[in-house]
């Protein structure tokens, strides 16, 4: 599976590229950028922002180019991104959307993903933790407002979640601040 959504991230970037499309990496895969180097264990899919004046280009000439190489790509049923995907039956995806943020393609960062840079948009750290509060570096499935935090934490041990980057380390259910690993 991941090896997959590698191979999507790795080829579409190469199609940019060559095409000139720009974009940045957002979501899960700049969180996992940030803190391991590559794609989050967990995460379903990677998300790409395409620059607002490339958006059109994935249905005018994007769309074409990765037909003829054997991939697949789709519009979203919101009908505002696109899916790319290995084939239409592999429902790993590559989702390329179009955001009210702005961003300079000028001043992008470079990100380590899987051992290939990717862009970033700048200070691109700001933006994670607005998405993901300000603890995005610790082991957490998902950012807990601090009005929550003391009622209901959200670590990488919460009972019912398996997919933890801890999970060999701290068993589903076990607090693991009291382990010594958050």
């Amino acid at each position: 599976c991941k090896e997959t959504m590698r191979h999507l991230l790795f080829y579409i970037d190469d199609v940019f590229r060559d095409m000139g499309v720009r974009y940045i990496v957002t979501d899960g895969a700049l969180l996992g950028s940030y803190k391991y180097g590559t794609m989050l264990d967990w995460d379903a899919d990677v998300d790409l922002h395409i620059h607002s004046d490339d958006f059109d280009r994935l249905e005018s000439e994007v769309q074409h180019r990765v037909r003829a190489d054997g991939h697949y790509l789709r519009k979203h049923v919101n009908n505002v991104s696109w899916l790319l995907q290995a084939n239409d039956h592999n429902y790993l995806l590559i989702e390329l959307n179009k955001r009210q943020e702005h961003w300079d393609p000028d001043r992008v960062w470079k990100l380590p993903i899987n051992g290939r840079l990717f862009p970033a948009m700048e200070n691109a750290h700001l933006n994670i933790s607005t998405w993901y509060g300000v603890s995005y570096l610790r082991h957490r499935l998902r950012h807990v407002p601090e009005w929550e935090e003391e009622h209901r934490p959200m670590f990488c041990s919460t009972p019912y979640h398996y997919n933890c980057v801890d999970e060999s380390q701290v068993p589903s259910g076990k607090d693991c601040r009291h382990m010594g690993i958050c």
